[in-house]
């Protein structure tokens, strides 16, 4: 547990929060509650041959029923139809480990009756994954679970431990109906229906009712889903055309390393890589742990050799860009606000350099950028951050309306809580948003904003959704408690207009300032803005105007210098050397963090 609470906590320091994993329904639910109606128990009798399983079965009047629901029912139909093609990606991968640990293949079924193959399929009781382990049986089975990886929904390593889990219960009851049993209810329920009726046969048991009713579906569901799948035109199912099979390598890493960052060196689409490796569930590899990263076949070489030039510390959040042609390594650097010097340093390239079309070039940037996959240039990032929420659907949203209230986009949305484009929202569904805020933004705003109401609003959703607390907005409403009504009408930006910060003059707090950020912007300590501005702590709140640059001489720009970094420098001792602050030096060079390169340039205006 110690080890588990540690990777929290090392992933919360890198700036990764829990969020809400996008699990999809798992098919198990809905099929072992299934109460089939009269028309669906009239199932048509057999004709020709019993079907031949891998194992010994009997065809019993239920898995008849079940036959028929699949391929004389709408639902049941379409249900059987998404298995038969999703199966596509995976049987190859299923049918090798079973044959390897020893399972009857055409027991590989068992996973469309779990979960239709889908690998983040969530079950009502938290089972994951295309097997739905249970927590306490996937670490039992040798599953790791943490902060950063679930391996129940992993491919390989969850049909291994499901291969493992149910030889050892064939190997108990020696019948692979019981063992079919004993996975959906466990081992002590079919013990205990053992040792009541005194026979180790799952028909007897189901006939006087000694399983759960789920359980007593679960078996001849299987059985039916086996016996269609092995033969599909047989029943009606001619026009199924199989998801090709996955391909892929694996290169084992021991670092934390972004998909996104993976997703470029690969010149890869970001799903197809996130399809590849389910269970990662921050979309990084876990940092100081070993991992196999499966990669599209045939692009392993390239990554493994671009990967050894980014250091192990920085590949959470440098990236890799694919040269356009025409372009240069100093238009790479002007467009993504990059030292020439340092870009041309990190690619070992001349900084006039013109690589070929198509060459990956390393951008070695400051910080971590919010966005899941895809680059923005250097400009946006300085004037935009991202906050991950939790949105909760009003009457009358849709995705583009919250799309447009964010700051982000219907495919983003989308893809972030795995829906369709087109979903019909429910009010009350929680969405999860990566809300775009402009940052030091100057525009003028003509009047205040307000927002009105709605029904299951509260005082704290509406402060967080607007970037402010919510004593700021009792203050701007004059609300004496947090009781609020449909249809009120709340002030939710301050009542005087924003203005552009004067030199020697104030800066209006916009939403997502912090006071670090705004005393690296403005190459002051922050001490000074606290006594400037009489605060007792660094909290401040959109609206607030605080005092940024005394209008002193001591202020003004001394002679120019153009400091080279050598090696074992840093921001502290370059800064105690010239006589500034390390917070000037990153203001006048636009650095983001303290990070600096041997043979880096930096700008230093020493005082006279």
């Amino acid at each position: 547990i110690e080890k588990i609470n540690a990777l929290e906590v090392e992933a919360l320091a890198r700036g990764y929060l829990v969020e809400p994993q996008r699990y999809e329904p798992a098919l198990h639910d809905e099929l072992v509650e299934l109460t089939l109606d009269e028309t669906e128990k009239e199932a048509p009798e057999e004709t020709g041959t019993t079907p031949t399983l891998d194992f010994t079965f009997r065809l019993t009047p239920q898995i008849k029923q079940f036959i028929h629901y699949f391929t004389h029912t709408k639902r049941g139909r379409a249900t059987m139809e998404k298995g038969l093609k999703r199966a596509g990606k995976y049987l190859a991968i299923v049918r090798r480990i079973f044959r390897e640990e020893r399972v009857p293949l055409d027991l590989v079924w068992l996973a469309q009756a779990e979960s239709n193959w889908r690998p983040l399929a969530r079950s009502r009781a938290g089972a994951l994954g295309i097997w739905q382990f249970v927590r306490f049986t996937g670490r039992k089975y040798g599953l790791r679970q943490n902060a950063w990886i679930d391996e129940r929904m992993s491919i390989e390593q969850a049909t291994r431990a499901a291969a493992r889990y149910l030889r050892f219960l064939y190997d108990r009851y020696l019948d692979w109906a019981l063992a079919m049993a004993a996975y959906n209810c466990g081992e002590g329920r079919v013990d205990r229906a053992i040792a009541a009726c005194g026979y180790a046969d799952f028909w007897y048991m189901h006939k006087h009712r000694l399983l759960p009713r789920q359980t007593r579906n679960y078996v001849p569901i299987i059985l039916a889903i086996i016996i269609i799948a092995k033969s599909p035109e047989k029943y009606g199912f001619t026009n199924i055309t199989p998801d090709p099979p996955l391909q892929y390598e694996t290169v084992t890493v021991r670092s934390a390393i972004d998909l996104r960052l993976v997703a470029e060196i690969t010149n890869t689409p970001y799903e197809i890589i996130e399809e590849l490796n389910p269970e990662l569930k921050r979309g990084m590899t876990p940092p100081d742990m070993e991992y196999a990263l499966r990669l599209p076949s045939g692009t392993g070489q390239e990554f493994a050799a671009l990967l050894q030039r980014i250091p192990e510390d920085r590949r959470d959040y440098w990236r890799v860009v694919r040269v356009k042609p025409g372009q240069s390594l100093q238009a790479l650097a002007t467009q993504y606000e990059l030292s020439i010097d340092r870009l041309a340093q990190v690619n070992e390239l001349p900084p006039d350099a013109v690589p070929e079309p198509g060459t990956a070039v390393i951008l070695p940037l400051d910080e971590p950028r919010p966005f899941r996959h895809g680059l923005i240039s250097g400009t946006q990032l300085a004037r935009r951050s991202v906050r991950r929420i939790m949105v909760t659907v009003r009457p009358g949203d849709t995705l583009s309306r919250i799309a447009a209230r964010y700051g982000t986009s219907v495919r983003e949305i989308a893809r972030l809580n795995k829906i369709n484009r087109n979903s019909i929202l429910r009010v009350g569904q929680k969405l999860l948003v990566y809300a775009s805020v402009a940052r030091g933004s100057t525009r003028r705003v003509s009047r205040s904003s307000f927002y009105r109401v709605q029904r299951g609003d509260t005082l704290y959703g509406i402060a967080r959704r607007h970037g402010v607390s919510v004593s700021t907005l009792k203050a701007w409403n004059r609300l004496r408690s947090n009781r609020i009504y449909p249809g009120q009408r709340l002030r939710v930006r301050p009542p005087r207009p924003a203005s552009p910060p004067a030199r020697g003059g104030v800066y209006i707090v916009q939403r997502g300032d912090t006071l670090s950020e705004i005393a690296a912007r403005y190459g002051v300590s922050i001490a000074d803005l606290r006594r400037w501005n009489g605060l007792r702590s660094n909290r401040i709140y959109a609206g607030q105007r605080l005092v940024v640059r005394p209008n002193t001489s001591t202020n003004r720009r001394g002679k120019k210098i153009v400091h080279r970094v050598k090696r074992g420098e840093t921001l502290s001792s370059i800064a105690r050397k010239y006589g500034v602050s390390v917070a000037r030096i990153k203001s006048w060079n636009r650095l983001r963090s303290n990070r600096i390169l041997s043979g880096q340039r930096l700008v230093i205006y020493r005082r006279r």
